[in-house]
């Protein structure tokens, strides 16, 4: 179904009455957007709303007189914003075993995920010798142009971020899934879990600092330059954990914090892939559901089709047979007509004489189309042995033209 063009935006009188009929916070849940969010569109389309204090009047069976709603000079429009998309329940994408996988998951403690976690894997042990000789950008972080895996990180934050990914590929190949890179990918690191491809790396955050102008000879040396401002970028150390596909994952990134970082959380980090996981099964299952309904509903249609045609041929056929035996009846008609013409103008008619053999030759006609009887031989029926033939050296022919005489019975 097509979207009006006019519902991608704000319908003004539409949201007016929302608005003193329903609280903002319930209002913004139904859009997908914060009050304060929908408070800024009240605004730019100069819709008043109640006063802090109206709704609890209301509440108590107050009457609260509403602020008339002003006219506009010329027409405002503001897009609607597209509805967040509701996160599923873990009850509803997971079966027993998977929702018990989760809870073990979030119980176990992360000391256990780094002290099992192997930097002798051949994932690991790969991207260290390719991230030894990587180069380094303009913000200091490490580039390779090889298969490896996904840490963007500096040199001195490298061990610690081959740590971090060998305990989460650890705990990953543990829950009975698995870890691959992917050639010929930009982002090569993936994860496969419930048969759904979840791509992440461990990215490294550069800040933008006042860079100090070198002169030389009075002539400023060039660097990158922001606004005017010369500047630079430092690794900060500070890690996160950032999936790039599904591009809708929920949550997508998990940072370093000055209370917590990425090493303490690597258990809730795998539970939230696993949960992502289940829910883009769900999704894929749905929309597999629904192709099959698609391609079921095709085949009705399809066949539905066909049954139409063939009903229609069949209508049609009665038709034209219906046609053939009223016409066979009628020249049965004639015929008997010509009979009793001839015999009364002295013409004789039985088998033999002329007219006689045209009377049994127009009764085999009769006979070929009438639908109740056998159609005798006649020599049309062997027209597609000739369909095709065309003599090539002689002259084109005319069709034969054919006219009974008047008295038909005066027929040679």
């Amino acid at each position: 179904m097509k979207t009006n063009e006019t519902d991608k935006f704000w319908d003004r009188n539409a949201l007016y009455e929302e608005v003193w009929t329903t609280p903002m916070q319930r209002l913004a849940e139904k859009y997908g957007i914060s009050d304060v969010g929908l408070a800024k569109v009240c605004r730019k389309l100069s819709i008043p709303r109640p006063g802090r204090g109206d709704w609890a009047r209301i509440a108590a069976g107050q009457i609260v007189a509403r602020t008339p709603l002003p006219k506009l000079s010329e027409e405002i429009r503001v897009w609607k914003p597209v509805p967040r998309k509701e996160i599923p329940r873990v009850e509803q994408i997971a079966n027993k075993q998977e929702r018990l996988q989760l809870e073990r998951l979030e119980q176990l403690p992360s000391e256990y995920v780094l002290k099992h976690g192997s930097l002798s894997h051949p994932l690991i042990a790969q991207a260290r010798i390719v991230l030894a000789r990587a180069t380094e950008d303009d913000r200091h972080i490490l580039q390779v142009r090889e298969q490896c895996l996904d840490i963007r990180v500096s040199k001195k934050s490298l061990d610690r971020a081959l740590r971090i990914m060998a305990g989460l590929i650890s705990l990953i190949e543990n829950e009975g899934f698995v870890v691959k890179v992917v050639k010929n990918s930009r982002e090569q690191t993936t994860a496969v879990i419930h048969e759904q491809e979840i791509a992440f790396g461990i990215v490294e955050n550069a800040e933008r600092v006042d860079a100090i102008s070198l002169l030389s000879e009075n002539i400023l040396k060039k660097v990158l330059s922001y606004g005017g401002t010369d500047v630079a970028f430092h690794p900060t150390g500070q890690l996160s954990l950032e999936i790039w596909k599904p591009w809708q994952a929920d949550p997508k990134r998990w940072r370093d914090k000055k209370d917590s970082l990425l090493e303490g959380i690597l258990p809730r980090i795998v539970a939230s892939f696993i949960r992502i996981a289940l829910a883009e099964r769900t999704e894929r299952d749905k929309e597999r559901a629904a192709d099959q309904e698609r391609q079921r509903k095709n085949k009705d249609r399809a066949r539905l089709h066909r049954l139409i045609k063939e009903e229609k041929a069949r209508v049609e056929a009665l038709h034209r047979t219906t046609g053939d035996w009223i016409r066979a009846d009628q020249l049965r008609t004639f015929i008997q007509a010509a009979r009793d013409a001839a015999i009364e103008n002295g013409q004789e008619v039985q088998p033999g004489t002329q007219f006689g053999d045209w009377l049994i030759w127009m009764e085999q006609q009769a006979d070929r189309l009438d639908p109740l009887k056998e159609s005798p031989i006649s020599i049309i029926d062997r027209e597609d042995d000739v369909s095709n033939y065309r003599d090539p050296y002689a002259a084109p022919e005319k069709e034969p033209r054919f006219e009974f005489p008047k008295p038909i019975w005066k027929i040679k």
